[in-house]
């Protein structure tokens, strides 16, 4: 099973809708399909490393590569979902980044998924009931997620979201308690952006509003654990 690759560009290619790249490792080219959106970068590089899904069937078998490992990852979570194969998996990563398919995901927006071509309700509606409990490594690892300090930084007052952050450290919560609610927050934020009408800024928190928000996520948290 090939699993990465890491090797010299000697040509990419285009068939109708797919995209791709032959890359030589140790003499050997390998046929790789990659995202349409990353030919660019591709282009521009003289070594290439791919992180490669093998698709395996009776005909043979083919190998598609990212650029992150996340994305890779990602979409083996999508095509594990019945009804998402390899090229609709790759429609999806098309039309929208990882990230907010996540976050679409996550907060079960039919809406969004249904947008992206190949993918009606029925199918969206079977990627949140089969996925949105399952991507919580993706979505405090996602690199769109800051750090919730410097994101808060840049999203409500220079020093609020540290003094929030460490008085729930004082207070007894652990780190990871806190960053993950950060980072719920930082998703529902970016959700909202994503539909606000015309770009209308949300109002900003103050200390005792944030950290209310992030207590409250913390406790839901615990009690979902428990349960």
């Amino acid at each position: 099973m090939i699993s990465w690759l890491k090797g010299e560009i000697i040509e990419t290619w285009g068939n109708g809708t797919r995209s791709g790249v032959i890359v030589a490792c140790s003499g050997i080219g390998y046929e790789v399909q990659t995202l349409y959106r990353s030919q660019a970068k591709i282009n521009s590089s003289k070594e290439l490393i791919l992180w490669i899904h093998q698709v395996q069937r009776e005909d043979g078998s083919s190998l598609i590569g990212f650029l992150e490992k996340s994305d890779r990852d990602f979409f083996r979570k999508l095509i594990s979902v019945n009804g998402i194969g390899p090229q609709l998996a790759i429609s999806l990563l098309e039309n929208k980044q990882a990230d907010e398919l996540i976050i679409a995901i996550t907060q079960k927006d039919i809406g969004l998924l249904t947008s992206c071509p190949g993918i009606g309700k029925r199918i969206a509606e079977r990627l949140v009931v089969e996925l949105h409990s399952k991507l919580k490594d993706f979505i405090t690892s996602c690199k769109t997620i800051e750090d919730p300090e410097s994101f808060y930084k840049k999203n409500i007052d220079e020093d609020l979201s540290s003094e929030v952050y460490s008085a729930l450290i004082n207070l007894g919560y652990k780190e990871s308690e806190v960053k993950n609610a950060f980072s719920e927050l930082e998703i529902d934020s970016r959700k909202k952006k994503f539909n606000a009408k015309k770009g209308k800024s949300k109002e900003k928190l103050d200390f005792d509003a944030l950290f209310r928000e992030i207590l409250l996520r913390i406790n839901t948290e615990s009690r979902n654990k428990v349960t």
